[in-house]
């Protein structure tokens, strides 16, 4: 994803993903599960530009974001100015003191392409959640996704952002079925009086993942899998799973 994190992309992401989601439902939707487990302190992993951030920072809540996107945390911090985002990797951080909740957003958990990475992210986790702590995260649904890549050679979204018409034309191509990676190009354009004008390329390789293998991933890691929902996003077919500390 390393067009991503460059200035120009960032703000392009920013920008489109005002119109792609609903940041006040995706507000309510996290929120509620951490008021369901009483949880006080936050980190979300993935944190981008800073909407949701600004959500928990409205309603006063102790809230702290972590990105590996220099980019995206400086716009994130000008949206945020009380917020405190880390430049960090989901696979290897520490924080100064643990946090009740944990959330990877955005699908992130796509860019953990290798077994490793999963199993140094879950690892990361357990260390800095406190022990009634829990993580939250989403995945994409491999048993949907790929079906929908392989029979969609090309899928399109539009945004409409401050007067400014974008389009996103993907191509998903599936590379490796042993772990369900996927090679993503996305070209990105303006629309002005109908004439397209290309203004971003980004090429990522991902992964998508079954319920089954992330659930296993989570019991070899020592957790334990409070509450699964399958949950419709603006484009993917998604899990998100609750999971606290297996008691020993």
């Amino acid at each position: 994803m390393a067009s991503l994190y460059n200035e120009k992309m960032a703000t392009i992401y920013d920008a489109m993903y005002q119109t792609f989601v609903d940041y006040d439902e995706e507000y309510q939707f996290y929120n509620s599960l951490i008021q369901e487990n009483n949880c006080k302190s936050i980190l979300e992993i993935g944190s981008g530009t800073g909407n949701l951030a600004k959500r928990f920072q409205e309603n006063k809540q102790d809230y702290k974001g972590l990105d590996y996107s220099k980019n995206m945390i400086a716009i994130a911090q000008q949206r945020n100015k009380n917020c405190l985002f880390i430049h960090g990797d989901m696979r290897d951080f520490n924080l100064d003191k643990p946090v009740d909740a944990i959330l990877i957003t955005g699908r992130s958990t796509s860019y953990l392409t290798s077994n490793d990475d999963i199993n140094e992210t879950f690892t990361c986790l357990i260390n800095n959640i406190n022990d009634e702590g829990i993580i939250i995260f989403d995945f994409i649904d491999a048993n949907r996704f790929i079906p929908f890549v392989n029979e969609n050679q090309k899928i399109i979204h539009e945004a409409k952002h401050e007067g400014v018409n974008y389009l996103r034309e993907s191509n998903w191509e599936t590379t490796s079925l042993d772990n369900f990676m996927l090679e993503w190009n996305a070209k990105y354009f303006t629309i002005t009086l109908g004439d397209k004008e290309l203004i971003a390329n980004d090429f990522s390789t991902v992964r998508v993942f079954t319920l089954n293998e992330m659930q296993l991933f989570l019991y070899i890691n020592n957790f334990e899998i409070i509450k699964t929902i399958d949950r419709k996003t603006y484009a993917y077919d998604t899990y998100v799973i609750v999971a606290k500390k297996k008691r020993l």
